[in-house]
Order: C-alpha cells, then structure tokens, then sequence
C-alpha cells in the first residue's frame, strides 16, 4: 500500500484530521464483507505502513464480535474526534452493523457512497453502467483469476485425454468426434497455419454452444432438488459459474471481431438442435452428458493451444493478425488482467478455463449420485480472493481521495 502514494505517510499523532488517508467508513465496510479477510488485510497493511494503519484505528476502533458461526456482528466504537466519525456514520446510514451469511442487502448499503458516486458520474450516460464494469464478476458467480504460474500448468495438459472406458464412454466419444471434424470442414479450420477468419466464426460458434451444457446441468439439479426435496451437494453453483464463464467467452470474442448474418445463423442451428440432445441425454444419463462435455472441452483446450502457438510464432496469419492486439476491456476487468494486457494473454486465460471444464465435467461423470461438490473449496477460495481485491481497492481509493 505504500507504492500508492509518492511520499511516506508519516502525520502527526496529534492531529486527528490529516493522521490517516484512510477512511473509518471504508474499514466499517470490510469488517462487514469478511471477519477472516480482514484480518488478512489487517496484516498485510500493518506489515507494509504500520503507523497509518495504528493512526486509522485512532478514529475508528474496530472490534469483533463473533455472536455464533454463522453471524458476524461488527461494532464500531468511535473516538475523540466524534465529529469525524458521525459524519463518516451519516454517510453510511449506519452506527452498528449485524450480517448473516446472507449479507448481499447489507454490502450494498455499504456501498451507498461508491454507489452515489458512480450514479452520478453515470448521469450523462443514458447506456448505464460501464461493461467493462458489470464484467467484474465480484459481485455475481465468481470466476476465477488464474495466475501465470497456473496458467502454464493448464496449458501444459493440453494433451491430456481421457480414454473412453464404458460403453457410454465411447458412443459419447464417437459423437464428439464425428462433431468435431465436420465443425472443422464446416468454418474452413486447418491445424497448421490457421487463418483469423477461420477462427474468428469458429470461437463464436464454440463458445455459444459451450454455454449450454453448464445451464442445463444446473437446472435440472434445480428441479431435482426442488422435487426430491433435497440438497444439492452444491453442484448447482459450479455449473452456473461454468455456463456464466462460457457466455463471458463469447462476449470477449464479440469485442474483438463480428458475427456476420451466417454466423449467427449457425448460433441458431446449433442451439436449437444441440439442446434438445443434451437434454435428452441428462435426463437419461448425467454421467453421459457431462462425459460428452468432458470431451468437448478437450477439443476446445486444443483448439485455443492451436491458436495461441500460432499467435505467438512468427510467420504465421495468426501472429501477423492477432499478435499485437490489446484484450478488450470487459475481457481486462474479468479476468483482473493488467492494463495493457494482450489479446494473447486472454486467449491463455480462456485456454485454462477451458481446461478447467474439462477436469470438473470428467469428474462429474464419475461421481456417484448425490455425492459431495468437490470444487466447492474452490469457490470459496475464489471469493476470500474477490474480497481481498475488492479490500485493495477500497483501501487504494481511500488513500487517493483522502
């Protein structure tokens, strides 16, 4: 935190008003979003700037108190400068806080300020909000944000194949197969020194298609669990985030190029008759329709290994084409890429998300019925991580606007 100002901050003990860039109210606010993470961000700024962070506590002492483990109540016990933390009270419309596991009705009160702030810059803009804003998936399923290092290890199992062993393995195999190759006649796709054309209608097709499985999984879990009247394991949520990260896909690739009137055309086709198979297929064996996706996934971690070799050996259509692009923005904000982040780096993202379907439907379809989710821990990992980035940010707005 302290590379975000260009001096050391070093007030005087004494004077309450200029002692801290940080605002009571935003610590109000990340006692409220997480106990476990705050304390995370508690050590990380007291490690790196410990006299702001004792300055900051000097206005607005914070305390925990645990009332059970499924409700957190944060109270705040202000100082002697009452004046400063009335007003930072009033602006948030709260002096003590109570949340519950459900905590989404009470993080947006929290966030009034940022709210008014962004409602009013938006004022002029009859669009509403930002994309590249919305694509910031913090606040809906959570995504989640692969680091280099396990990128490389995701591009690294390009060539990891499942080898069908049932009879349902097979046939599930053979349909794949027999999709896959006339996919490839179909939008022109070669192997070796593929043109940007031939990719460009291809990942679209793909990806709108990809977005399927995931959504239809998810609901007929839904209604499963509604009708049997039982829990879900959890497995809901992994297959929206799955149909969610597919459609997020797709709305990069509209970014960067267009879908012609044949191209949607082929969107339509394959939806409307690819849907009612993996339909069919679900109701009669989830196993089978997640072994299919499995499969599916494996051609799309080959499909984007393919392009990202290309894109980045010179001499070929793809690197004369696509090598020097920028990532979209929508594409910056999703996957928290740096600022000048290449269409190149989002093709890898999108590679290891692929690759990351594919291990998550081949599990699947050896699960035993109403067995537990076992990437439930990895959803929660990604929303500690999504409540320490929100956190940073918080604390770095703070430091440059007080």
């Amino acid at each position: 935190l302290t590379s975000l100002t260009s001096k050391p901050f070093e007030p005087p003990i004494h004077t309450l008003q200029q002692e801290t860039q940080i605002h009571p109210t935003y610590f109000m606010s990340l006692a409220l979003i997480s106990k476990h993470s705050l304390i995370r961000a508690t050590k990380h700024v007291t490690t790196k700037n410990p006299r702001s962070f004792q300055n900051a506590l000097y206005i607005g002492k914070i305390n925990f108190k645990s009332a059970s483990t499924s409700s957190l109540q944060s109270s705040i016990q202000p100082n002697t400068n009452r004046k400063l933390f009335d007003d930072a009270s009033d602006s948030m419309n709260l002096s003590h806080f109570s949340i519950a596991n459900n905590h989404d009705d009470t993080i947006r009160d929290l966030d009034k300020v940022e709210h008014k702030k962004s409602t009013k810059n938006n004022s002029s803009n009859k669009k509403g909000i930002a994309e590249e804003v919305v694509a910031d998936h913090a606040w809906r399923q959570l995504n989640h944000i692969w680091s280099d290092e396990e990128i490389k290890k995701q591009m690294a199992t390009k060539n990891q194949k499942h080898k069908p062993v049932t009879q349902e393995d097979k046939i599930m195999k053979m349909i794949m197969q027999a999709m896959y190759h006339s996919f490839n006649t179909m939008t022109g796709y070669r192997h070796e020194d593929p043109t940007a054309k031939s990719i460009e209608w291809r990942l679209i097709i793909l990806e709108s298609f990809a977005g399927v499985p995931g959504f239809l999984a998810a609901a007929f879990r839904h209604f499963y669990s509604l009708r049997a009247l039982k829990r879900d394991h959890g497995s809901i949520y992994t297959f929206l985030e799955e149909a969610e990260n597919e459609r997020m896909h797709l709305l990069v690739c509209l970014k960067m190029f267009k879908a012609n009137s044949i191209t949607r055309a082929l969107v339509i086709a394959a939806q409307v008759t690819m849907t009612p198979f993996l339909m069919m297929t679900y109701a009669i064996s989830p196993s089978a329709m997640h072994r299919f996706v499995g499969y599916l996934e494996e051609t799309a971690v080959d499909t984007y290994s393919n392009i990202i070799h290309h894109c980045e050996k010179e001499g070929t259509n793809l690197h004369k084409e696509w090598s020097q692009l920028q990532a979209p923005a929508i594409a910056k904000s999703y996957w928290a890429l740096d600022k000048d982040a290449s269409w190149v780096t989002c093709l890898k993202h999108i590679l290891a998300d692929e690759a990351h379907h594919r291990d998550i439907n081949h599990t699947f379809a050896e699960l035993p019925p109403n067995a537990e989710n076992p990437f439930i821990k990895e959803h929660m990992k990604d929303f500690d991580r999504a409540v320490m980035r929100k956190t940073e940010k918080v604390m770095r707005d703070s430091l440059m606007r007080y």
